[in-house]
């Protein structure tokens, strides 16, 4: 692990996207903020801004490689990639010591975006994963092994950090993919080329992207996605690579996705486009969960991805 002081240009934040709503004919009510104040008359007609990104950026002092974005799966926000449940430095921390400014999105909905309880304005209800739910979707183990806390063999996931995990889990709203793919392009072109790394969710809103600004994402990273877009062949999106961890074959929702991304890469290639598969066995970091960025090996699997950038942006 390194151990030597990162040196920072700046670190701040920005919101990007979204839209203006006007709401009026609504009644005022008399809201009691805290219990020492008095009643205060709330008005909620007005003007509000809804349905943007939050970003979350650190500069290093001498950058040498592109900027990159990070973009969170589905029910988590950016902290994913800042911390590991286990406390150690995230993927935030690896990339910054790589010389690549960073960029760490909180979509629609998520973190400090913050959601919409305007009355007509999201579809839908959120909902929230329960950790039992985590431990087979991160393919951490069965869901018999749920009860003992008994990971498959070899798995890499800090198991006796769960708890910590199951955290960063948010309520979320599956009627927001074409909100979020929206703002993480406001969000592009607020930082300019950049190679963007997503996972999960996160990954189809990523490749969406990468598919409308192919002149300003140089590459992607997709940890695992899903909701991958359709193969256009009028339009070549920069570099993609699908990185794969362990398990597959154990999980049936990721078995039929893992025929999502022999398809998508069959297509690709037909047309053209430059789409690569690695599967993290091959490339030697076995024991890898569907969140290998909090996996014990992250670090390396980090340094493997910071590699691939450099070779294809």
């Amino acid at each position: 692990m390194h151990t030597q002081p990162l040196a920072i240009a700046s670190i701040g934040s920005f919101y990007a996207g979204g839209k203006r709503v006007e709401v009026s004919g609504k009644p005022v009510r008399q809201l009691r903020l805290s219990h020492d104040l008095p009643h205060y008359p709330y008005d909620p007609n007005g003007t509000y801004s809804i349905d943007h990104a939050y970003v979350n950026f650190v500069i290093p002092a001498e950058p040498t490689g592109l900027p990159v974005v990070f973009v969170h799966g589905g029910g988590l926000t950016g902290s994913m990639w800042e911390t590991t449940p286990d406390g150690r430095p995230g993927w935030l921390t690896a990339f910054l010591r790589a010389g690549h400014p960073c960029y760490i999105v909180d979509n629609v909905e998520r973190g400090r975006a913050g959601w919409c309880s305007l009355e007509g304005q999201w579809e839908g209800e959120p909902v929230l994963r329960t950790e039992a739910e985590s431990w087979t979707t991160y393919r951490i183990g069965t869901a018999e092994g749920y009860e003992t806390r008994t990971p498959y063999a070899g798995s890499k996931f800090p198991v006796e950090y769960l708890a910590e995990a199951s955290r960063q889990a948010v309520p979320r709203w599956v009627t927001n993919n074409f909100r979020a793919i929206a703002a993480l392009e406001a969000v592009i072109e607020r930082v300019g080329r950049s190679v963007v790394i997503s996972h999960s969710h996160g990954g189809g809103i990523a490749s969406h992207v990468a598919r409308n600004l192919p002149d300003l994402v140089a590459a992607s990273v997709l940890l695992e996605p899903n909701g991958l877009p359709d193969v256009d062949t009028d339009v070549v999106p920069g570099p993609q690579v699908i990185v794969r961890g362990d398990f597959i074959d154990e999980s049936p929702v990721f078995s039929e996705l893992a025929e999502r991304w022999d398809k998508y890469l069959q297509k690709s290639r037909a047309a053209h486009w430059p789409v690569e598969m690695v599967k993290l066995a091959d490339a030697g970091f076995r024991g890898s969960s569907h969140n290998m960025m909090m996996d014990s090996n992250s670090d390396d699997i980090a340094e493997f991805v910071t590699k691939w950038i450099e070779r294809n942006s």
